[in-house]
């Protein structure tokens, strides 16, 4: 028994470290611009293993705690050097009652979700996406299952893109207690085996989040699939903006 725990636990660890690696690799390519030729069936088969990798870790908010925790050592003591009044507006400030404070290019806010304390990092702090509406009636529908489908466009070849689909498949995991299941909007490298959907292509009026690319950032709400565009960073903002409408931050 002891030995069947031990074998847990390494794999648990070696899942720790090939996301931290996976995260890690994706912002040294966004500051590499040697690395935009980057192959497209590659990209999709690092966003479709990003996304099994996250499906693998529902449930599991002690474990993301866990690697959030070991990344950054101060974050608690910085929260309440912001609650106190201590930090200038580029380092941490309070908004809708929640501390963000930001730490190696993160902005870190936690709040408690199903009987825990959920600590939260993304690259953009909310009034950095105040200018972002959400556009569109929900369909309650949306809510209904355990899956969301992360469809993504396999012709895009865009790390930013990457970025954007890691930064939403964790917070789908550890916010909204679901599985992401990675599908492509057509038929393309890496979509083999794939359901093809997305908010134009949607019978079975499943949950789907759709990624794409356009000059602004935008939102925006087709029944029971959520299209968030953006450009490079612009397309992170948008995902940031949804988590924090999903995260009951912003409205």
């Amino acid at each position: 028994m002891d030995e069947i725990k031990f074998g847990q636990a390494m794999e648990k660890e070696f899942e720790k470290k090939e996301i931290l690696e996976i995260g890690k690799a994706i912002e040294e390519d966004i500051e590499n611009p040697e690395n935009d030729k980057t192959d497209a069936k590659s990209i999709v088969i690092t966003i479709l293993v990003i996304l099994g990798i996250f499906g693998l870790l529902i449930g599991g908010f002690n474990f993301y705690n866990g690697i959030t925790s070991a990344a950054v050592i101060d974050v608690d003591q910085l929260h309440q050097d912001n609650l106190n009044g201590n930090l200038d507006e580029d380092e941490g400030y309070v908004y809708n009652g929640y501390s963000f404070v930001k730490v190696d290019g993160l902005w870190w806010t936690e709040m408690d979700k199903f009987g825990t304390t959920l600590k939260v990092p993304l690259h953009f702090a909310p009034k950095e996406v105040e200018e972002i509406d959400i556009e569109g009636e929900f369909d309650p529908a949306f809510n209904i299952g355990e899956e969301v489908y992360i469809a993504i466009d396999p012709k895009v070849v865009n790390k930013y893109y990457t970025l954007s689909v890691s930064e939403l498949s964790f917070n789908v995991v550890k916010g909204m207690d679901r599985i992401p299941v990675g599908s492509c909007t057509e038929a393309g490298n890496g979509c083999l085996d794939r359901d093809l959907i997305s908010c134009e292509n949607n019978p079975d009026n499943k949950p789907i989040v759709e990624l794409s690319l356009s000059d602004e950032p935008s939102i925006v709400v087709e029944g029971t699939c959520i299209k968030v565009s953006g450009w490079e960073y612009g397309l992170v903002k948008a995902v940031d903006r949804l988590l924090y409408q999903w995260y009951g931050i912003m409205e």
